[in-house]
């Protein structure tokens, strides 16, 4: 009987298991999405060794690229906090969100989401192991916290899709693999969950305020992982470790870790500032110019030197499904890559600018063209064709000649000559004929070829012609694409005349269901690049009028359309394109720098482009007409901080440095 009772005893007291069950018990089949393109975050260890990149959106880790900058692998780890009874707040969607810059020499952000209705606040810091493919997310609760918990909800999207996936939990760690990709997680609370995504998942779970049901493990599908990270206020810190094994993986977050949090960041803050400290920035640089920089230099892929991606955002990504295979803005342009070359060298990041030119080496095709993007291999992505791109390159690649080479200048020269003026398509990929921008690039660009020529004493029979093509195109410039009356006024250049004939009543089909327009109606802030390149000069009548023809139709309180009727951006706050567009920044810049040219006052477009950059020093491709408020579009985007750069040495020294000489 003795033996009996104390076998009772033992039943009564032994601990309750850690799992409702080892497998979770429905799969999701349901397809998923990315996040907004409007990035209030980003960041990447200054140095090579970490080749691991995060963005972050409403105050919430959003993407995480691994192990090069185009292969996103997270959709996000977000954050939910419950009083265990009444209430379910997710920090992702629900609540008022900001970002602020910590550091105005390193890329360092106090993310916070506020809940004014129960009286608390949520605080997350990100940093990469300079070291390491490891993120570190530190958070921080704040305010009425008396009885809450904060849960990790991680939603994993390996290999650029959420499909395929599976995850366990071993020790005090989570796990998610696919494909040869692993993730780590540190996890050190029993209380958590495997689930399939929409099907009973922790977040699932936690809108009835508990993880009632906990499962070990998930998959293969749609999975995620949630967790208790935190309890009542003060802090918490979790750990995404990433390898090609799961020991690889382990030993990185072992590692990181084993340093502790408060090194990581610190680390993490100090290769940003010895970078910023090897920058030439103007006189009283404004902290925009620094991060301008570092946004750049943050784009480049760190097993591809000089790769530097358009933005680490998708457009609209989260009208975007997660199994497409498009990586966004996570290509490499020729055009946004020339852009981003000059600014570094116009900050002083030399180095990085020579990678950017060796790299267009890798990209430029036997014919001595240029493609419409490749990926980070110099792989050709788009097969459009624009001859801007092409002239670019030979620019770059005269401008450094000296220092570095990359691009056939012959080779690209003489395809020029033989294919334009006419483009395929203008800078913003859409339409065919003839372009003042482009033919702008295509007549410098020869010019400084054959200028290079006579340098060098190479190609004189070849520059003879390069000299001779550029001095008709630009004796025909405005036969071309210049028209005496018409919507827009009278005497101003046309964003584009598909057959050269701009007087005549010729439709343009719009893109992204922007509609059928007589070409007349259609003018375009980028002929300017006739000035910035030196085809026309900044007091030339046909220019000032177009100016004015612009400013009637493209103008708004904060900034410039592309052009009448565009179609690329969002009706509504959610929505994606085909819609509506709006204001870019960059053409703030490029008006600045066209003031500066003209002999003008630029600093109020630099103030501009302070006001749009907003707290986070984030400046975006297209920006809303009420407040300035970045759109869905990718935020940030490497041409407007480019463009932001060669402002301020303008508007400081007088000097356009990207100006062909």
């Amino acid at each position: 009987m003795a033996a009996l009772a104390l076998a009772a005893i033992f039943v009564v007291f032994r601990p309750q298991p850690e799992w409702t069950a080892d497998l979770a018990p429905v799969a999701s089949v349901a397809a998923d999405h990315w996040t907004t393109g409007n990035k209030d975050a980003i960041g990447t260890s200054a140095n090579r060794q970490s080749n691991v990149w995060f963005t972050a959106a409403h105050g919430t880790l959003a993407d995480v690229l691994y192990p090069t900058v185009d292969a996103d692998n997270l959709r996000q780890l977000g954050f939910i906090v419950t009083d265990g009874s009444t209430f379910f707040f997710d920090a992702a969607l629900q609540g008022q969100a900001s970002s602020r810059v910590i550091d105005d020499r390193a890329l360092s952000y106090v993310l916070q989401v506020d809940d004014p209705t129960h009286g608390f606040s949520l605080a997350t810091e990100i940093a990469t192991d300079p070291d390491r493919a490891v993120v570190v997310v530190r958070g921080h609760l704040a305010g009425k916290t008396s009885g809450l918990s904060v849960y990790a909800y991680l939603v994993p999207h390996l290999g650029g899709s959420g499909a395929g996936q599976t995850a366990f939990f071993e020790g005090a760690r989570g796990y998610v693999s696919k494909k040869g990709v692993w993730l780590a997680a540190s996890t050190p609370s029993e209380v958590r969950t495997a689930g399939y995504l929409g099907r009973g998942d922790g977040f699932e779970q936690l809108h009835r305020h508990a993880l009632s049901n906990r499962y070990r493990q998930a998959g293969p599908g749609r999975v995620t992982l949630t967790w208790q990270a935190g309890s009542g206020a003060g802090s918490f810190v979790t750990a995404l470790a990433f390898g090609s094994t799961r020991a690889e993986a382990d030993s990185a977050l072992d590692a990181t870790l084993g340093r502790g949090a408060q090194d990581v960041f610190d680390s993490y803050r100090a290769g940003w500032r010895l970078y910023a400290s090897r920058l030439t920035p103007p006189p009283d640089a404004a902290p925009l110019f620094f991060y301008s920089a570092e946004v750049i230099k943050m784009a480049e892929d760190k097993l591809h030197p000089g790769a530097i991606v358009a933005s680490l955002a998708r457009p609209w990504g989260d009208a975007a499904p997660d199994d497409d295979g498009d990586v966004g803005y996570r290509k490499v342009w020729p055009r946004d890559l020339y852009h981003a070359a000059s600014a570094l060298l116009a900050a002083g990041d030399l180095a990085t600018a020579y990678d950017a030119l060796r790299f267009m080496g890798k990209q430029q095709r036997s014919d001595g063209s240029m493609p419409q993007n490749t990926d980070l291999a110099g792989k050709q992505v788009w097969n459009g064709q624009q001859m801007d791109e092409t002239a670019d390159a030979i620019l770059l690649q005269v401008r450094l000649y000296e220092k570095a080479s990359g691009v056939d200048i012959p080779k690209a020269a003489d395809y020029l000559a033989a294919n334009g003026p006419m483009t395929g398509q203008e800078r913003w990929e859409e339409a065919a004929g003839y372009s003042p921008a482009t033919i702008a690039a295509e007549t410098a660009a020869l010019r400084s070829a054959a200028r290079w020529s006579d340098r060098t004493h190479l190609f004189a029979g070849r520059a003879v012609v390069w000299r001779k093509t550029a001095g008709a195109w630009d004796a025909a410039l405005e036969s071309w694409t210049f028209v005496l009356a018409g919507a827009a006024g009278v005497n101003y250049y046309l964003r584009i005349s598909p057959n050269g004939k701009p007087d005549s009543e010729e439709p343009i089909s719009i893109a992204n269901n922007g509609g059928v327009w007589d070409q007349r109606e259609i003018v375009d802030p980028s002929f300017l690049e006739l000035v910035r390149l030196g085809v026309r000069s900044a007091d030339d009548p046909r220019i000032v009028s177009t100016l004015n023809a612009i400013d009637n139709v493209s103008r708004a309180k904060l900034g410039w359309y592309r052009y009448p009727h565009d179609g690329y951006g969002e009706r509504n706050p959610g929505s994606a394109p085909p819609g509506q567009g709006h204001l870019w920044p960059l053409l703030t810049g490029e008006r600045g720098v066209y003031t500066v040219l003209a002999g003008g006052d630029a600093r109020s477009y630099l103030g501009e482009l302070l006001l749009r950059a907003g707290p986070e020093h984030l400046l975006g491709e297209q920006v809303w007409e009420a407040d300035g408020s970045p759109t869905g579009s990718a935020r940030p985007l490497v041409w407007a901080h480019a463009e932001y750069i060669i402002l301020a040495k303008a508007v400081a020294t007088g000097t356009v440095d990207d100006r062909p000489v």
